[in-house]
């Protein structure tokens, strides 16, 4: 796993920040997926967040924990691949129970293309941690 991957995972919660039109667009989200360095979230079609990811895939993940916070900039990309998708909903179990199967025309999986990852201490310390694996 990755250590930004392993980062959002002690934040729990973070926070999905997408485009809606001129202004800046944030949800919680509590888990996703990360498969051979590559991380996956879903949501529904029917939602703003979906067609905002549609109309702009720029994103940002944000997380904090432990007196450090975690900024995640990337690109979106919706993702069909049936094995990813049931991988995704049996990791999160929540979703099973709101979308039943991978196949369900309502769960849409992304693909997020990390473009840069910063980890941020106190002090005002910045540390590039786009490539880091653990």
């Amino acid at each position: 796993m990755s250590r930004a991957y392993d980062f959002l995972e002690q934040c729990g919660f973070y926070y999905l920040l997408t485009i809606d039109g001129d202004y800046p667009s944030g949800r919680p989200i509590g888990r996703i997926l990360e498969e051979d360095g590559v991380m996956y979230f879903g949501t529904r079609t029917e939602k703003a967040f979906y067609r905002q990811l549609m109309e702009d895939p720029n994103i940002s993940l944000l997380g904090f924990s432990k007196g450090q916070w975690i900024r995640i900039y990337g690109r979106a990309s919706e993702i069909h691949d049936k094995g990813i998708r049931e991988r995704y909903l049996s990791r999160i179990p929540m979703e099973i129970e709101r979308f039943g199967t991978s196949e369900n025309p309502l769960l849409a999986v992304f693909k997020m293309e990390v473009v840069r990852a910063e980890l941020h201490s106190p002090g005002d310390k910045v540390e590039d941690i786009t490539k880091e694996d653990n």
